[in-house]
């Protein structure tokens, strides 16, 4: 008979780690790292950093690189402009001029922009983009990303600078870059779990054709990085709404151009949009505590991971270890429900059981660890929803639903907001998409689109083969439709 236990006593066990001087206290992460996102702060304090960027992609670099953020002063609100006297100032050290407010003046055109930020002309320049808000808590974004699509495929090797061709100001620039320190962070050891392998190949295989490219690499890592933190936490929350009844596999977003009109009829022939994403969003903070919590329940001493591997684990059992199995869950829900306690007036778990029972998706699952796991995460929805713990709650969720409306949604008055590409990301997926071949069908297109989770309508396609054509994209073998064909040349 197979091991199957719950750790509920002991040290890293359920009573260690959620009980502190008498009372409950929720804690993730200690038993699966699914999500860095925090209860405090609120996600919606990151807006401008979730919009450029550049920070999060700064800091993954230098993850990789095993380096620290450049420290050239206190105020990390004139950080860039430290940074920039600094490199000017290292830069003139190393010219031999008499001319030096002109040679100052002109690196300074050249190589910053008019927020005063290091303009990205090298690879090794990545690794100085900088932060807008100084709260420690956005950095584990990167982190994130690292540990989800990096950290076993690539190195600082990989991305090593090139400098031999540089012109004669790059390198003057690159060797008058500081010097990053070493990182000091003391590793635990444990990584952010991967849901979806699927994904990390997509990545993997875009970004080798992409670190090939350095031009489009420079160009455009903000939007590959943060396209595909969007895409792998979007196909989280969708198939966190299923706990475990199918297999993960990408069911790609409906999508429509951020110059297209859109009709209500259109609209409500979506499957997936913003309005769905925002909705499941809303209880993702439910999912990673109900998930933390079954992961103290091991089968052979491994925990139970995710909602699909707990399902596969328990059709593998036979009737008797099926029995133990639910057995340590329903022990898990009774040592959540007796030691939360405090509730809005008028709600308590009596109210709860009467809810989930009248629960129209509970109802219909015939699945009895499938109820198991819906229930305990009902209960956990319950109590965050009801209690004084609503604002951390939604605190959580907004990690998520502000970063998303930032970047990939438009207000469209009555009908609110909706998912929506630019034209410059709309290309830019398309040249990943074609990657080393000259061109390929528009109706692959479609197909790799569709793979890296974008959806169009028929309406958004014929908008988008529009643009194609004004700028010389398409390739027409015949009148037919199939022999259309997208050219590489963006």
């Amino acid at each position: 008979m197979r091991d199957i236990k719950l750790n509920i006593e002991g040290p890293n066990s359920l009573e260690k780690n959620y009980i502190k001087n008498n009372s409950f206290s929720h804690v993730t992460g200690n038993q699966i790292r699914l999500l860095p996102f925090k209860t405090n702060p609120s996600g919606d304090k990151f807006g401008e950093d979730f919009k450029s960027f550049q920070g999060i992609v700064g800091e993954l670099f230098r993850v990789l690189n095993n380096k620290s953020q450049v420290e050239v002063g206190k105020n990390h609100e004139t950080l860039k402009i430290e940074l920039k006297e600094t490199i000017i100032k290292n830069a003139v050290g190393n010219v031999d001029t008499e001319h030096i407010d002109e040679l100052s003046h002109m690196l300074s055109k050249l190589f910053f922009d008019e927020d005063d930020g290091l303009i990205k002309f090298n690879l090794k320049t990545l690794s100085y983009m900088n932060f807008i808000n100084s709260h420690k808590a956005i950095k584990d974004v990167a982190r994130y990303i690292f540990d989800l699509f990096m950290k076993e495929d690539f190195s600082a090797e990989d991305l090593k600078a090139d400098d031999s061709d540089e012109n004669l100001l790059n390198q003057l620039m690159l060797q008058s870059l500081p010097e990053l320190s070493t990182a000091q962070t003391i590793s635990d050891g444990r990584s952010y779990h991967n849901l979806f392998a699927e994904i990390k190949q997509q990545f993997v295989n875009d970004f080798k054709f992409l670190k090939n490219n350095d031009s489009l690499l420079l160009k455009h890592s903000e939007d590959f990085f943060k396209y595909y933190y969007f895409h792998y936490l979007s196909q989280v929350m969708i198939i966190f709404n299923d706990f475990g009844s199918s297999s993960p596999k990408v069911r790609p977003i409906n999508f429509t151009m951020d110059w297209e009109t859109l009709s209500e009829s259109r609209l409500s022939s979506h499957t997936i949009g913003w309005k769905h994403l925002n909705k499941y969003s809303h209880s993702i903070f439910a999912h990673v505590n109900t998930l933390e919590l079954l992961n103290y329940v091991q089968v052979d001493g491994i925990p139970l991971k995710d909602y699909h591997n707990i399902k596969m684990i328990y059709d593998s059992l036979d009737l008797m270890e099926q029995q133990e199995f639910k057995r340590c869950l329903d022990e898990v829900s009774n040592f959540y429900t007796k030691n939360i306690t405090v509730f809005d007036t008028g709600k308590n778990w009596e109210h709860c059981e009467y809810l989930l029972n009248m629960d129209l998706y509970f109802t219909k699952l015939e699945d009895d660890i499938l109820k198991a796991v819906y229930a305990l995460w009902f209960k956990i929805r319950y109590q965050f929803e009801n209690s004084p713990r609503s604002k951390p709650y939604s605190d959580y969720s907004k990690w998520y639903s502000h970063f998303v409306k930032v970047n990939y949604t438009k207000n469209r008055g009555r009908l609110g907001h909706t998912t929506v590409l630019s034209q410059e990301l709309l290309l830019f997926l398309t040249r990943l998409c074609i990657g080393n071949e000259d061109k390929i069908r528009l109706k692959l297109l479609w197909d790799r689109l569709r793979e890296r989770g974008v959806l169009f309508d028929e309406t958004s396609k014929l908008e988008i083969i529009k643009l194609f054509e004004k700028i010389n994209l398409i390739e027409k073998k015949s009148d037919s439709g199939d022999a259309q064909y997208v050219k590489s040349t963006i």
